[in-house]
């Protein structure tokens, strides 16, 4: 009865350390947590600075901000997360950074992407002087007039369209006088 009762135990023994195995194998590790993005805003300019918050990442952990899009690659800086895994940074967008859709990037030191989010890069802005503003065209202000907008007045288009519009006519009542099988 003893050798039942041991051989049993082994067995129950044996049967626990391969399940546990089994699912310390089956289960993904995670090296880092997955964090999330929060721009100031999701449009960027060029040369312009941009105040981006970071949460759930792993704590006291160094990252690198990067602008990821098909102009390439643009780097923004490094960033260091709080003991909550947190962080708040202003960062520069590069002034010579092409127009374009991008993925704002958060790399961990090991080259992991923990962090992603699309942003868009417009278009630089002119720069604003007193000379542009005076070659702007004056704004015309709405009145009850009508509005005379130039058209062409050519008795070939009015005939050409007139007659396409006639064609399409006689081709519509052609199709509904055709008999047609019953259903």
């Amino acid at each position: 009865m003893r050798s039942s009762r041991g051989a049993s135990r082994r067995l129950t023994t044996l049967l626990a350390l391969m399940a546990l195995m089994a699912l310390t194998v089956g289960a993904p590790l995670h090296a880092h947590e997955k964090g999330v993005l929060t721009p100031a805003s999701r449009e960027l300019s060029p040369g312009d600075s941009v105040r981006i918050a970071g949460a759930r990442f792993t704590r006291r952990a160094a990252l690198t901000l990067t602008l990821v899009g098909i102009q390439g690659s643009v780097p923004l800086g490094p960033v260091d997360t709080d003991s909550a895994g947190a962080f708040d940074v202003t960062v520069l967008v590069p002034a010579l950074t092409a127009a374009g859709t991008y993925r704002l990037v958060a790399t961990a030191s090991d080259g992991d992407e923990v962090a992603t989010l699309d942003v868009v890069v417009s278009p630089p802005v002119a720069a604003h002087t007193p000379d542009a503003h005076a070659a702007a065209p004056a704004m015309t202000m709405p009145t009850g007039q009508p509005l005379v907008l130039d058209r062409a007045r050519s008795p070939m288009v009015t005939g050409t369209a007139l007659a396409g519009i006639i064609l399409a006519l006689a081709a519509g009542a052609a199709l509904l006088r055709t008999p047609h099988p019953p259903l």
